[in-house]
């Protein structure tokens, strides 16, 4: 719980009379196991996690209506022009003194198939004109599934942009912020359409999950694109942590009855608690619950200020 609350003078007299102070600048408190009981104090024990470094950015959701009919379109000509190769084929065969088909005709139906495998060409070319070139190297099986998940409202598109593409380059993975928590989505590739104000060439990304049709199209969120080098660290849970003179901070058990109050530097908003690099190791036991009791009593006038 963040923030410092009020004990009852019932709960502080006791917490006053078992309590220990060590001195103020190691932020540290003996309580007995009596009083941990009473207070029915808990911890958790934190474990190893990594994450990668963030460049923070922007997230447009795309209209995917001109994708999906451009697909569309695509798979029409695709099929014209696998029926119109056939019968010029047999044209060809044909196409002979006994064979039955004039050659104008057999010319005719050859002349139809180039120009429907010409249609087809042009139809990639355009996918890889307005939707960049990761969109035009997805084969047509994975580009039907993106635009079935699309029309489901299982996915969404959005075009991410930093100020003068900074982390762009060989990113890989995007988080895009929704409510309280983010959805990570894949870089499919570059874009084609720039942002002038950010002078960013931007990247699309490819948002897999249910909460994807919370993604509204024109929506604008902030972002962050997870750099290749993971960071080592922990992941504090939201209970443990306290506000105090600007700053987090979060007890650890030192001992049976020792609970030292640590900074929280740089935290990190995750879905699942705030991410720290240093401060807090893999091992040690975070108090989740009563942790405002400790505060409250290490802040009351017996004890003096931290």
């Amino acid at each position: 719980m963040r923030g410092a609350l009020t004990l009852s003078g019932t709960l502080a007299a006791i917490l006053l009379s078992i309590i220990a102070f060590v001195p103020h600048t190691v932020h540290a408190l003996e309580v007995s196991s009596q009083v941990q009981r009473h207070l029915g104090l808990a911890t958790q024990k934190l474990t190893a996690t990594h994450r990668s470094d963030e460049v923070d950015a922007f997230a447009k959701v795309l209209d995917p209506e001109p994708l999906v009919q451009l697909d569309s379109d695509l798979q029409t000509a695709i099929a014209t022009a696998v029926a119109s190769k056939a019968q010029a084929d047999r044209s060809r065969v044909l196409s002979t003194p006994n064979g039955g088909v004039a050659t104008k005709d057999m010319e005719a139906a050859v002349s139809q198939a180039r120009q429907d495998a010409l249609k087809v060409d042009m139809l990639r070319r355009r996918l890889a004109l307005e939707w960049g070139p990761g969109v035009a190297r997805m084969s047509d099986a994975a580009r039907g599934r993106l635009v079935r998940e699309l029309t489901k409202g299982s996915a969404a598109l959005a075009h991410v942009d930093t100020h003068n593409d900074e982390g762009q380059a060989h990113a890989r993975f995007v988080k895009v912020d929704i409510g309280d928590a983010s959805l990570r989505g894949t870089v499919i590739g570059p874009a084609r359409a720039a942002e002038p104000r950010l002078q960013s060439s931007g990247l699309i990304v490819e948002v897999v999950a249910p909460e994807a049709i919370l993604l509204s199209v024109g929506l604008t969120q902030s972002a962050h694109i997870q750099q290749s080098s993971p960071q080592a660290g922990v992941i504090l849970p939201r209970s443990s942590v306290i506000r105090f003179k600007g700053s987090d901070w979060a007890y650890v058990r030192a001992g049976p009855t020792r609970f030292e109050r640590r900074l929280i530097e740089n935290p990190v908003p995750e879905a699942d608690g705030f991410f720290v690099a240093k401060g807090f190791a893999a091992g040690d036991e975070v108090v989740v619950k009563a942790s405002d009791a400790l505060f409250a009593a290490e802040l009351s006038p017996a004890a003096g200020t931290p």
